[in-house]
């Protein structure tokens, strides 16, 4: 009966493991596609011109630039885009 009782619980709670990760999964997701949609010249970089064009990306630029090279690799915006903003 124990058995029984320990198999019918991990029945039931694997959908929900299985599903726990999608919701990150997403907003990664989202970050890459509007990390690309703020590169408009599509060279997986964004420009400090290209930032210009959205406020919030503009106001982060400089302290997400972490290697001060002018521009904003996917994963420096990555980092600094917070997970509530991405999946927005």
């Amino acid at each position: 009966m124990k058995k029984l009782l320990i198999v019918a619980a991990v029945a039931m709670t694997t959908p929900f493991l299985a599903n726990a990760e999608a919701p990150a999964d997403a907003m990664v997701e989202t970050t890459q596609a509007t990390f690309t949609q703020i590169d408009t010249d599509q060279d997986g970089m964004i420009s400090k011109q290209e930032a210009s064009s959205f406020s919030s990306v503009e106001l982060m630029f400089d302290g997400a630039d972490s290697n001060q090279d002018g521009a904003l690799d996917s994963s420096e915006f990555e980092q600094a885009t917070p997970a509530e903003a991405a999946a927005q």
